[in-house]
Formats: structure tokens, sequence, C-alpha cells
């Protein structure tokens, strides 16, 4: 109750959330309060703001909750019965390769319910302390919680136009061609906003950005219309670079290439499927993707 209040900020939308009324979200947040000797919550009307004690006590609130739910699940393995599905967290540029990868891991454990989340990297990170899922396919790891970081395939970033660009066909380019126009970017959080910005604090740019957007699929449809350049994964423009759509940037110094990796807690239980679905990804990954990236 507390960390659905928490979130909304607001008793009734909290009890919408977890089916139970809101005078009984009221009650056990009082009495939370008793037993803590500390308010978490100042209330004004209807709407609420955390306290410093509130702000302190989420994140072990939220280790309790996933602590809990790892023992229920520990149980289940002990009585033989892991009947968990499996929870795989992706950045959005993952989601033009997974389900390929997902349809050679299914031949193999037909038995397993998968559930997906998309995120940036940022909100991955999240949903990974917080136990909410299992598995993290990512590109920048995380150095904000303690997980084991593997490495899978290669994951090659450029810088893209429409054919209508001026740069279009140049070849050789300098870094510094890109100040001349306007960036279409992705959003702040995004990991690759922040391979983009690394590259040009490295060459000292600042070109303008005139654009920001939370979809690859939007961002291709505003380079296609000739609304500016962006840097993108080169694993989302397979289709666009096939119909010549869209084209490459020959710039210096790219692609940049960084590397995907499988991202998981250290100190949770794995599953049985969430190892199922690592062993898979490292030993088969790179492989499945390289050659989707060959055949585009």
């Amino acid at each position: 109750m507390f960390i659905s209040a928490a979130k909304h900020l607001n008793f009734t939308h909290a009890a919408k959330e977890i089916h139970v009324s809101a005078p009984a979200v009221s009650l056990q947040i009082k009495e939370m309060e008793s037993l803590l000797d500390a308010d978490l919550f100042i209330r004004e009307g209807k709407s609420l703001q955390l306290t410093s004690a509130g702000e302190y006590f989420l994140p072990y609130a939220k280790k309790i909750v996933s602590t809990l739910n790892e023992a229920s699940d520990i149980i289940d393995q002990l009585k033989g019965v892991d009947s968990r599905p499996l929870k795989i967290g992706l950045v959005s540029t993952a989601q033009y390769f997974l389900p390929h990868l997902l349809i050679q891991f299914k031949l193999q454990y037909q038995h397993i319910k998968i559930l997906i989340e998309v995120r940036n990297r940022q909100q991955l990170v999240e949903l990974l302390r917080d136990g909410k899922i299992d598995i993290a396919i990512m590109g920048i790891p995380p150095k904000e919680i303690d997980t084991r970081i593997e490495a899978f395939a290669s994951h090659p970033h450029v810088f893209i136009a429409s054919p209508l660009n001026p740069l279009s066909g140049k070849v050789n380019l300098t870094p510094d061609a890109l100040s001349d126009f306007e960036i279409i970017s992705r959003e702040s959080g995004s990991g690759t906003r922040a391979i983009m910005e690394s590259y040009f604090a490295e060459h000292n740019l600042s070109p303008i950005v005139s654009m920001e957007m939370s979809s690859n699929e939007t961002i291709k449809q505003a380079v296609m219309a000739d609304l500016g350049i962006s840097f993108v994964s080169m694993h989302t423009i397979g289709s666009e670079l096939a119909n010549k759509q869209i084209i490459i940037l020959d710039i210096q110094n790219t692609p940049i290439m960084r590397t995907w990796h499988v991202v998981a807690l250290t100190k949770r239980n794995a599953s049985q499927a969430a190892e199922a679905f690592r062993y898979f990804m490292l030993g088969k990954g790179g492989k499945i993707l390289t050659e989707m990236f060959i055949a585009n």
C-alpha cells in the first residue's frame, strides 16, 4: 500500500491499483506511521507528498517486497513447482531483434511463459533493482546496482539521414560536418542518447538538438521526411536501408561499436526459465543477431 501510494501520491489511485478501498489505504498508512513513529506523507487535501522519512523508507519498502517475492519463489522451487513466467526487460532498440531470438528460444522451451517490458535504460535499471524483471537486454550496463553483466553481441551505432540530405553520398566526412544540421535525438535516459552525447563531447561538437523523441520509429519517420540527422543503432534500420529510405552517413570514427549485454541482479535467486534464457542468449544470441544483420 505504501509503495503504491508513494507512486501515485494519491490514496484513491493507490486503492484502485491494489483493489481495496481508499479508507483502507489511509488507515494502513496511519498504522505504519504509528509503528515507525514518523510521518511518511504530507497530506494536503487529496494530494500527497513524501516526507524525508517517506523518501528514505521507500527503497527499503521495495526491497522488502522484492525479498518476500523471492522467498515465495524459492519455496515453489523446493516444492518442485517453478511456474514463474520469464520476465524480460529490454531497451526499445532491442525490440527489433528480440522476437527473432525468442522464436529460436521457444523451440527449445515451449512451456515457458514470457512477459516483456520495453523501457529506456534508466527505467530498466529501476525494474531490475525492484525485482520486477528477471533479465534485462541493454547496451550500457548499470553501475547503480549490483548486477551480473554478460556480453552476447556487438552493437554498432551510426548517424543517419534522408537520401535528400546534402551530406548523402559524401565520403570520409569529419565530425564537425554535423554542426550544420539539426539533430533528432532520443530522450534523456536512453542508452543511444548517452552514446551520442559522448561522441559529441569527444569531438567538441555542440550541434542543435531540434527534436527529442522516445520512439525509434518516430525518429526514422522524421529522418525520412528530411527533418534532420539522427543517431541510431544499426539494428533498428535494416528494412529502411534495404528500401533506400534512409542512408548511413560516412562520418569519421563511426560506426561506434558498443556491446549488447544480458543483465541480472547478482543477489537475486534466478528462476529456471531465467537461467535457460541467459544460457541461450550467451550461446546463440550473438550468432543469430549477426546472421540477421548480414541478411539486412
